[in-house]
């Protein structure tokens, strides 16, 4: 105790650590009060608790926490590779789409050509460079001597370099098409190419296969061509031709362009849905900035073409002057096309969101605990909603009534005044970490290893057994918390690794609690969350013979007689009985099997013996395994021999049994009331 929770960081997180700005000698990322330490919710008229003291509106807005941008092997060098490929690929795939279905006037074919080709050698060139840095990556080459050796066994040996290969030959496949004038022949190789590219997704990386999200990868590439890529054949076309086949050119290409906008918007919604997965991700991870940032590029290109179709092409008769305005609109919309290409190419190097862990950039995050906790604060922000409603409707009458206007848009202003500070309601602290999710699989090896960590590190405070009761207790500002109460799953696990790591500050200034981040690590931390929830289990069980709320069973790796490895998560869909050995007893005889139940038998081994699996009988003999079970069942490790454990299909600990006891029965009973969603388990509880 006495520590003072670091305000750098708290070391080597999984991916690169928070970017936190600094303003003097204290980050703008400093910790809240702890909310269960408040005895009552905040009061009318007093500050709502989240709000930091000394502080600068956006100081009391952002945590001024950034996501770090884990580029992957290769680097910006790869991005830019990537970028210029692709950008190369749709301009030749835009180019043939142009000329076969948008214009067939062979006045300006030499051009278009010349354009097709220049582009293919710039997709071959950029390809090449893609795949020396990627064999730069993969062959961990020390010079470029040794990495242009490597290029052929990547090119020949992997997935990666045979896509780029074919490629390649796709590409020179369209040239005899081009010489031969065959411009709908030409496209249709085009299509190839881009679906080719498709390959190369984070899409088909995650699904290993045709899925709907590599098809949506695939149409949205098309769709890109399609609009993107056949902006410089239309650049190009109206710069050279008359008014009026300019103009029925660009009529023309409106058409096409409108369909595959309408593609690319249902597909990058359905992309981004599943790629970034959550608005935390959205809004906290490099991957959502740049989701972002594409979705601003592409509005800005969607200004763009609208400004072309309903404004400059009908103008185009106008005179010379329409014509310029509209050439400058489209090499805008040129340059916006390739900036999105290479936001695209950016996304293609980073993790998605939905794979990241989420820094949190704000202080606060939505909740509507506090108004469904208490009445009074509940009417408070109905009525402040209403009133902010009201204020939007006067401002909307003020649009519409041009007589009423400034009386409506001042008054809107004053409701909106009076309102908005009372939707804090709405709102609750939060940390850079509030959207962590635990790494740690809820493992045997972690939760037993902190086991140790715990008496060292936290019994001195929180007592022996969590109860808040330690001999240094009496000495804090703030009693410790109560880490055997059901109020600790109602925290996510990020708020529980903010406050191990960085500690808790009292509300009268001083730590309520000190951080480990200066001498744990990262997984020490995730394994202590993971302790402090099996032993709250574990006296749960211990006094009711269940678990509430559900808790998963602790993973760990048994073997099975075929070689394999299976975890208890692999195990998923199965009812799971886990078997625990007494000392010399040998493996039990295989359970009877129940007419439509998977059923899956892991024995564990007494202490100091080893078992060789046999049947269909599973078996391990990590120590760390008995003393994790018996963390969670609430009894010593010495106590599970002859015991039973039961997991249903999802993984959740429903039962622990003695010899004797009918298994069919219990196994009936859990596979009739499975546990899918447990609101307790996975519901997170705040105080505002």
């Amino acid at each position: 105790m006495g520590r003072v929770a670091r305000s750098d960081g708290w070391g080597s997180l999984p991916q690169p650590p928070l970017v936190q700005l600094q303003s003097g000698d204290s980050t703008l990322a400093a910790t809240f009060p702890h909310p269960s330490l408040r005895a009552t919710l905040p009061t009318r008229g007093r500050e709502r608790g989240w709000r930091p003291s000394n502080s600068t509106p956006l100081q009391a807005m952002l945590n001024v926490s950034l996501p770090p941008f884990d580029l992957a092997e290769g680097g910006i060098w790869l991005v830019l590779a990537r970028s210029v490929t692709v950008a190369a690929l749709l301009s030749a795939y835009g180019t043939l789409l142009f000329r076969a279905w948008v214009v067939r006037s062979a006045a300006i074919d030499r051009t278009l050509v010349r354009l097709v080709r220049a582009s293919l050698v710039v997709q071959a060139i950029g390809l090449m460079a893609w795949l020396v840095i990627e064999t730069a990556a993969l062959s961990d080459a020390a010079n470029l001597g040794a990495t242009l050796s490597q290029v052929a066994p990547v090119a020949f040996d992997t997935e990666f370099g045979r896509v780029c290969l074919t490629q390649f030959v796709v590409c020179l496949g369209l040239l005899p098409c081009l010489g031969a004038g065959r411009w709908r022949a030409a496209a249709g190789i085009g299509v190839i190419s881009v679906l080719l590219q498709a390959a190369h997704s984070h899409a088909l990386a995650m699904e290993g296969g045709i899925s709907p999200l590599v098809l949506s990868d695939a149409f949205h590439l098309l769709s890109a061509g399609a609009w993107l890529g056949a902006l410089v054949p239309l650049l190009l076309f109206v710069r050279a031709a008359p008014a009026a086949d300019a103009q029925n050119a660009a009529d023309n290409f409106s058409r096409m362009a409108t369909v595959a906008v309408l593609i690319l918007a249902a597909t990058a919604l359905y992309q981004g849905w599943v790629l970034v997965g959550s608005l935390p991700a959205l809004i906290g991870t490099a991957y959502g900035w740049v989701a972002l940032a594409k979705l601003g590029l592409f509005g800005a290109l969607l200004g763009c073409a609208a400004l072309n179709r309903f404004y400059f092409v009908p103008n185009l008769p106008a005179g010379p002057a329409a014509k310029r305005g509209l050439l400058r609109s489209i090499a805008i919309e040129t340059g916006l096309g390739l900036g999105v290409v290479c936001a695209a190419g950016l996304l293609s190097s980073l993790p998605p969101g939905l794979h990241t862990q989420p820094v949190w950039p704000f202080r606060v995050q939505p909740s509507l605990v506090t108004i469904e906790e208490d009445p009074d604060f509940r009417q408070e922000a109905v009525l402040a909603v209403l009133a902010l409603g009201g204020a939007v409707l006067l401002l909307a009458l003020g649009v519409v009534v041009r007589r009423v206007r400034w009386p409506a848009v001042v008054g809107a202003v004053v409701v909106a005044w009076f309102a908005v500070p009372h939707l804090d309601l709405l709102f609750v602290e939060a940390y850079p970490t509030s959207f962590y999710h635990s790494p740690s699989e809820f493992a045997a090896t972690g939760i037993a290893s902190a086991s140790a960590l715990y008496p060292e590190d936290c019994a001195s405070c929180h007592g022996a057994e969590g109860r808040g009761d330690g001999p240094l207790a009496a000495s804090l500002p703030e009693p410790p918390a109560d880490l055997t109460a059901e109020h600790l799953f109602g925290h996510t696990d990020g708020e529980l690794f903010w406050w191990l790591s960085h500690g808790i500050e009292a509300p009268e200034g001083g730590m309520a609690m000190p951080g480990f981040a200066d001498r744990l690590s990262e997984d020490q931390i995730w394994a202590l969350i993971d302790y402090i929830k099996a032993h709250n289990e574990g006296l749960v069980h211990q006094s009711t013979g269940g678990w509430s709320p559900p808790v998963p069973a602790p993973d760990f790796t048994a073997r099975c007689i075929d070689g394999r490895s299976v975890s208890i998560h692999d195990l998923k869909g199965k009812v799971v009985q886990i078997q625990f050995m007494g000392a010399g007893e040998a493996l039990p005889k295989p359970a009877p099997t129940q007419r439509g139940v998977d059923l899956a038998t892991i024995v564990i081994a007494a202490e100091g013996q080893s078992l060789a699996p046999s049947g269909t009988l599973c078996v391990a003999d990590d120590p760390a395994i008995r003393s994790a079970y018996g963390i969670v069942a609430g009894v010593a490790p010495s106590a599970l021999s002859d015991k039973i454990f039961l997991l249903d299909p999802n993984g959740w600990l429903r039962d622990m049994r003695g010899p004797g006891s009918s298994l069919l029965a219990d196994i009936e009973q859990i596979c009739r009331h499975p546990i899918d969603n447990p609101g307790g388990a996975n519901a997170h509880h705040h105080h505002s």
